[in-house]
């Protein structure tokens, strides 16, 4: 059992990991768009200054365009600039744009809103259906149409004495 020595499964241990880093590497190359070349379990940390973040996305933007990937630590991220890019991303959005889950999403209230779906969904057949509703009903209020003018003229006296009561006692 001489074989099994602490440095040999160290270095054992370390190839293995280095030729997964490759491994992976390659499959992110073959999917995403041209970025920096990330180090080994650190990725692109080293070359953003988050004192000033906008600096390094500026320098990497004029070197790779509009789009370009990042790798933060081991996962990759896509960074799109300029209002075409924006633009064509969003307009593809089923199949490029989802909301990983975020502390910022957390701190906004998504997971522990009752209906977390709504301003925070992730893109799919429901998001589609609500904002498919929402562009609908923003369309019949824009073109003058008063279909629910009258509902909402009844509620405003209602909502005045709310502002001036204790609450809501009376409403």
């Amino acid at each position: 059992m001489g074989l099994l020595t602490g440095p040999l499964c160290v270095a054992v241990a370390v190839f293995l990991l280095l030729v997964d880093l490759m491994h992976r590497r390659q499959l992110w190359a073959a999917h995403y768009p041209p970025g920096p070349l990330p180090q080994p379990g650190l990725g692109n940390l080293l070359q953003i200054d988050f004192q000033n973040m906008p600096y390094p996305r500026y320098k990497l933007w004029h070197q790779f365009g509009d789009v370009f990937s990042l790798q933060l630590a081991w996962k990759p991220g896509i960074l799109v600039n300029g209002l075409v890019a924006v633009y064509e991303v969003l307009k593809c959005s089923k199949y490029t744009v989802d909301h990983p889950p975020m502390p910022t999403y957390q701190h906004l209230g998504a997971h522990t809103h009752p209906f977390p779906q709504v301003v925070l969904a992730t893109y799919g057949p429901a998001w589609r259906k609500q904002q498919h509703f929402s562009m609908s009903t923003m369309h019949n209020f824009g073109l003058g149409k008063k279909s629910l003018e009258q509902w909402v003229i009844e509620e405003v006296p209602l909502y005045s004495l709310c502002q001036q009561g204790d609450g809501c006692a009376q409403c």
